[in-house]
């Protein structure tokens, strides 16, 4: 073979090489997707809490008697629009205010009401908590008592005693459906009547907490 026809094969031969590799990456299938957008909403849980009757044995701080008085209207205490309210009755669950007075014979009994109007049944559970910085003066004459509006579960003590726990996640008070509701009963009494003893607890205070605790439950019982 000669040089001029080994130049030509050569030739062609890179040229076909070039061809190859330029056809080699390009090479390409057509392709497409599909995305599924999916799209889910939580449920909520939102503990609605409502007192739905109140009844005291308080200071009339006009006559100096102890009153009995009745309030029956229903105040939503998860409502911040409720509890910010102007009217003094919305500040807290027994309509203590700053210059309420209690003094030995004084009661309040509030009776509270769970409504479940969100997506989920839950179980609810109770918690006491007290300032453990009050002069126990006044805490060890105060009694506290918290129960199901059937009386079956119940809790009492003293305000000095170690914070409370009526039911907890694991043994819930009740179990409340979607729609349903659950009561219960919150008491405080100014009981101890020695004199000695009371006058100690002069214009001494107290501040105490009542934690209402809910978690989803995925079974019936």
């Amino acid at each position: 073979m000669t040089m001029k026809k080994r130049s030509v094969l050569l030739s062609v031969l890179t040229l076909m090489l070039c061809l190859s590799l330029v056809a080699g990456g390009t090479y390409a299938l057509f392709s497409d997707q599909v995305v599924l957008r999916n799209h889910l909403q939580a449920g909520t849980l939102d503990l609605e809490l409502w007192r739905i009757d109140l009844v005291t044995k308080s200071l009339d701080t006009t006559t100096g008697f102890l009153v009995d008085t009745h309030n029956e209207k229903d105040i939503d205490f998860s409502d911040p629009a409720d509890l910010n309210d102007t009217n003094a009755e919305n500040r807290n669950v027994f309509d203590i205010v700053d210059d309420t007075l209690i003094v030995p014979g004084c009661s309040y009994t509030a009776t509270m009401e769970i409504r479940n109007n969100t997506d989920v049944a839950y179980g609810y559970w109770l918690e006491i908590v007290f300032d453990k910085t009050a002069d126990p003066t006044l805490t060890e004459q105060l009694k506290i008592t918290v129960q199901t509006a059937d009386a079956t579960k119940s809790i009492t003590g003293m305000l000095n005693v170690t914070n409370g726990l009526l039911g907890d996640e694991g043994s819930p008070i009740e179990i409340i459906a979607k729609t349903k509701t659950a009561q219960f009963i919150v008491t405080v009494e100014f009981c101890n009547l020695d004199h000695a003893v009371n006058n100690t607890a002069k214009l001494k205070d107290l501040d105490f907490d009542i934690i209402v605790h809910a978690v989803q439950v995925t079974k019936a019982p």
